[in-house]
């Protein structure tokens, strides 16, 4: 964790490292304006937090940013030195990076293992793979889970696709790998957060994640929006009429035994009688939409539509195995999405088809929680 000198104005602080979240790099001149501080408050700041190790100097030649340069030049958030670990658990594999304060354009991983079937072993695997990541000593560990997650409380409540993890401390287990702060996020909460990271221009959103199950998270003002309860953009787990398979969850009926990889690939065998991979669903629905899978679309479409609804957006942006399918079905669901949102009677609807960024959004929270002084999940 950054030892950011005690003296410094906190909100200050935040306000500028919110600024440079959205932006490359920008002089002491143009943070001071844009935040509204003083020329010599901004550059105070500005000048702790570099020694501090979150804030670098660069220099500008033709407007290309090549490296460090001399101080009064343009700032960015620090690229050179990897601080935080950051880790996506997913029911096949997991991934770890070490990641400098600035947010990566691209997604990069240092090392990957598959996932094993319990607790114990995936500590074993996560011991081992820690001796390939360069960093000893971050300044937090981010860890991305699927399920319902009590973020605050650091533990998951329920997980249907990776149960293990319901009845496993895995704040209690990095800390045995990493002698750090640790955060669980939500995996649809990480994503949503590397998309506003990827686009900050786009405020307000609903991610929707359709891959080993189908999740969402709302972004609200540039803030996560946390209900009440520890549990939100649980789309995948609303009953569908005659839809009676039985989902990890201990329900029937939800969504995501019908839209997840899993459903598609058994819709698929029901409807044809074959069919054992993702890849044999995208043939079957190459040249033309078969009634099983215009079904399940318009089931995706009734879900999200509903949300938009509710919580007044007009922007949904869908990563995983959605984004795969070929275009005669992204184009079929984003149309019957904007049927079911009501703003489409006024203006436009927006369906974007984006790559999953868990490393940028796990980043962005780790910078949110551990080194702004707000609460980093914006809670509503």
């Amino acid at each position: 964790m950054p030892a950011i000198p005690a003296s410094l104005r906190l909100a200050n602080q935040a306000t500028i490292l919110e600024r440079l979240l959205g932006r490359k790099a920008a002089t002491r001149a143009e943070l001071a304006k844009a935040t509204g501080m003083s020329k010599p408050t901004a550059g105070k700041i500005i000048d702790d937090m570099i020694r501090a190790g979150v804030v670098e100097e660069v220099k500008i030649v033709d407007g290309v940013r090549p490296g460090v340069g001399r101080p009064g030049n343009h700032v960015r958030l620090a690229t050179s030195r990897p601080h935080f670990i950051v880790m996506a658990l997913g029911v096949e594999s997991t991934k770890i990076a070490a990641l400098p304060p600035a947010p990566p354009e691209t997604e990069h991983w240092d090392t990957e293992f598959q996932t094993p079937e319990n607790a114990d072993a995936w500590l074993e695997r996560l011991i081992q793979a820690a001796r390939h990541i360069e960093i000893k000593r971050p300044w937090a560990v981010l860890l991305s889970t699927p399920g319902i997650v009590d973020e605050r409380g650091g533990r998951v409540l329920l997980s249907p696709n990776l149960h293990w993890s319901e009845n496993a401390d895995l704040v209690w287990m990095l800390k045995q790998v990493w002698a750090a702060p640790v955060a669980l996020v939500q995996e649809v909460r990480a994503l949503a957060l590397g998309e506003l990271g990827a686009r900050p221009d786009a405020d307000d959103f609903l991610m929707v994640d359709i891959a080993d199950g189908v999740g969402g998270a709302l972004m609200l003002r540039g803030r996560l929006y946390n209900g009440v309860l520890p549990l939100s953009g649980e789309i995948g787990h609303t009953p569908i009429p005659g839809n009676l398979r039985p989902c990890g969850c201990g329900g029937r009926g939800c969504l995501e035994t019908l839209a997840s990889e899993r459903g598609l690939i058994q819709s698929l065998r029901d409807a044809k009688g074959s069919g054992s991979t993702f890849a044999d669903v995208v043939r079957a629905v190459q040249r033309e939409l078969p009634t099983w899978m215009r079904a399940t679309l318009d089931a995706v479409a009734t879900g999200v539509g509903a949300a938009l609804n509710i919580y007044g957006v007009r922007r949904v942006v869908l990563v995983g195995r959605v984004t795969e399918l070929p275009t005669a079905a992204t184009d079929y669901l984003s149309a019957a999405i904007q049927r079911a949102a009501v703003w489409s009677r006024f203006d436009a609807v927006a369906v974007i088809l984006a790559p999953k960024r868990f490393a940028r959004g796990l980043l962005m929270a780790g910078i949110h929680k551990f080194v702004m002084p707000m609460d980093w999940s914006g809670a509503s």
